[in-house]
């Protein structure tokens, strides 16, 4: 699945919302609004599986793997126990060296919505919460070497890295190619290209079975978070064999939960300017 977020421990009465694929891209699942699309869809071609569709499927994951850098759009709509969502801006710079910036707006129904920003560079992460801004003399950014991540207990500081390492949408088609009933559903016009639509399903067991080492340690997590679930996919292929846009639906420890991405550029220059050094403050120790 692409992406969902969820609620990563951090100080008491504060949240970081965790790009994991429901994933999801921790305890609750949020959600919100859905990403806008030009143009209709065309009659479907009919629901039978398709191995030419799953042909399709496996060539955009390849292709995938050309992407250098990508900017996209995401929504996260969540219902279950509880409720909510979540907007936001990723872009990804992945060759020659990894730069991810991702900007979220998670709302409140009984209190000010919270923006959350998260850069994740090859040495270091960085992150801004509202909840350690009050604590950290007006600091706006929290800095952690990677390497400290993961000797700080009681915090779920390791999920960020984590989660920002798994935000790739294009890797997340690598689960899509476990599907066994994907289909054509038509043709739509995203974001001013013409694409193909496709739907399946697949089972994360399955799914984690044909990944690369790598992937699985990225993807694995998510993938178990799931459990026995099936999960479900839409996803759009431009006639380049890219992914312009792709949702998918779990089920998360009570929660279903639907994300989005939409890809709104591929192998584009990514400008992420780092907080500087008088912004940052180090990790808190608790």
């Amino acid at each position: 699945m692409i992406s969902s977020t969820q609620y990563a421990a951090g100080p008491r009465n504060s949240a970081f919302p965790r790009l994991s694929r429901p994933i999801a891209f921790g305890a609750a699942a949020v959600a919100a609004a859905a990403v806008a699309l030009t143009g209709c869809s065309k009659a479907s071609t009919g629901a039978a599986a398709s191995s030419g569709a799953l042909n399709q499927i496996k060539l955009a994951a390849d292709t995938s793997r050309d992407v250098n850098s990508l900017t996209a759009n995401i929504t996260v709509h969540s219902v279950g126990t509880t409720a909510g969502g979540l907007t936001g801006t990723i872009q990804m710079q992945l060759k020659p060296t990894t730069l991810i910036e991702a900007r979220f707006d998670v709302p409140a129904t009984t209190s000010p919505g919270i923006h959350l920003d998260e850069i994740l560079t090859g040495q270091a992460i960085y992150f801004k919460n509202p909840a350690f801004t009050k604590t950290k003399a007006g600091k706006p950014w929290v800095k952690a070497k990677i390497s400290e991540l993961s000797s700080k207990s009681g915090l779920s500081f390791g999920s960020l890295l984590q989660n920002l390492e798994s935000s790739n949408p294009l890797d997340q088609t690598r689960l899509f190619t476990a599907s066994r009933d994907v289909r054509v559903v038509g043709t739509r016009t995203v974001g001013g290209v013409t694409t193909t639509e496709y739907a399946g399903s697949y089972a994360p067991k399955t799914a984690y079975a044909g990944l690369s080492a790598h992937l699985r340690e990225v993807l694995g997590p998510m993938l178990r978070s799931i459990g026995t679930h099936p999960v479900s996919f839409h996803v759009w292929v431009d006639a380049q064999h890219l992914i312009k846009k792709a949702d998918d639906t779990a089920s998360v420890r009570g929660q279903t939960v639907t994300t989005t991405f939409a890809v709104t550029s591929v192998n584009q220059p990514v400008k992420v300017t780092l907080p500087k050094a008088g912004e940052t403050a180090p990790l808190p120790k608790l």
